[in-house]
């Protein structure tokens, strides 16, 4: 018929053989698993820049791909301070570790990261002295050159620098926790608190979610982890208590009494502490510094001197409403006059 058109033949797509499904179907729906009992510190101020921070490392199992960040002060209510990813490596000491100077070439620190399926590389010297490497290991930071795998997620660190930006060197028991990382690690959380909240305890809850983003778990069924924050991360500053005292006290005289606004530390010896007189003094006297009425130092002069010594048997920390008192003998020398002090701390 005039205006058909008739198919020149025809077509049959091709049928190409597809991939058998390897194991059982995947489950975005699948559960977690519990995060694990999670490793809280205070970096040194090297690693805050001197901010307030707690640095929280939290794992999971196979099916762990991270968990939200809650925070309380009281206990009963939360806030969601924010998310952390799969990635860390978290574990434990399978073997004491000693306390040993830096650098450590004698001890192997021996590492279980089962609980992160986690892995750990080797580095080279350079990178064990500049701290690449970093590690915690139950508060002490240190850093390894070499990581030998012994068995599946089982590891033996050696060439070991301790102590690391001021951290305690210290013995470690077999099953103290151990964490890889460094500060720019995605898989940290850092957690930045006002000064106000030092000496404060807090208590996190870590509710986890599943590889695909999904069945998060709620918080009421979660037991949290307490944290006392110390403020260690904050950078140290002077801090000075200064007076002066015209003529000659008198006997048990009050020359000066300061009342603190902040919390301060004064070392051992009072050292770099100041004290000076317009007219030494015919015989030693010696000036008691108490903390709320209780004796913690001297301040004395030698017969003759005009320039004062200190004593404190250690550190001492006064807090806020704290009360430093610096008292006259019962019996003082007639002649010591004008005098001038600078007691110094940090805060």
């Amino acid at each position: 018929m005039p205006g058909l058109i008739n198919p020149i033949g025809i077509g049959t797509p091709p049928v190409y053989p597809k991939q058998a499904t390897a194991g059982m179907p995947l489950d975005p729906l699948v559960l977690p698993g519990d995060t694990n009992p999670p490793l809280l510190f205070e970096p040194p101020p090297a690693l805050t820049a001197g901010d307030l921070e707690v640095w929280i490392i939290a794992t999971g199992g196979a099916a762990w791909g991270g968990c939200q960040a809650w925070t309380s002060l009281d206990g009963t209510t939360y806030a969601y301070a924010g998310t952390i990813y799969r990635g860390g490596r978290q574990g434990v000491l399978t073997a004491a570790l000693p306390s040993h100077a830096d650098p450590d070439t004698s001890n192997t620190l021996s590492v279980d990261l089962s609980q992160s399926r986690g892995q750990l590389l080797s580095g080279t010297l350079a990178d064990a002295d500049s701290f690449v490497t970093l590690c915690l290991c139950d508060g002490e930071l240190l850093s390894y050159q070499t990581a030998t795998l012994t068995s599946a997620f089982h590891y033996n660190l050696t060439y070991l620098r301790r102590g690391i930006y001021g951290t305690p060197v210290a013995a470690h028991a077999a099953g103290a926790g151990f964490a890889r990382f460094g500060p720019n690690d995605p898989s940290l959380f850092k957690y930045v608190y006002p000064a106000s909240f030092i000496g404060q305890t807090i208590h996190v809850k870590l509710p986890a979610f599943n590889i695909f983003g999904q069945s998060l778990q709620g918080l009421a069924s979660l037991t949290p982890t307490s944290y006392t924050l110390t403020g260690d991360g904050a950078v140290q500053g002077p801090a000075y208590v200064s007076g002066s005292w015209p003529g000659s006290p008198a006997a048990s005289q009050i020359v000066d009494r300061y009342i603190f606004a902040t919390a301060v530390t004064f070392p051992a010896g009072l050292a770099g502490s100041y004290g000076a007189a317009g007219t030494a003094a015919t015989a030693a006297t010696t000036f008691t510094i108490a903390k709320n009425g209780a004796a913690i130092g001297t301040m004395q002069f030698a017969a003759g001197a005009t320039a004062a010594s200190f004593t404190l048997s250690s550190a001492v920390t006064l807090a806020p409403g704290d009360v430093l008192t610096i008292a006259a003998p019962a019996t003082p020398d007639a002649s010591l006059a004008n005098l001038a002090w600078t007691l110094a701390g940090t805060v």
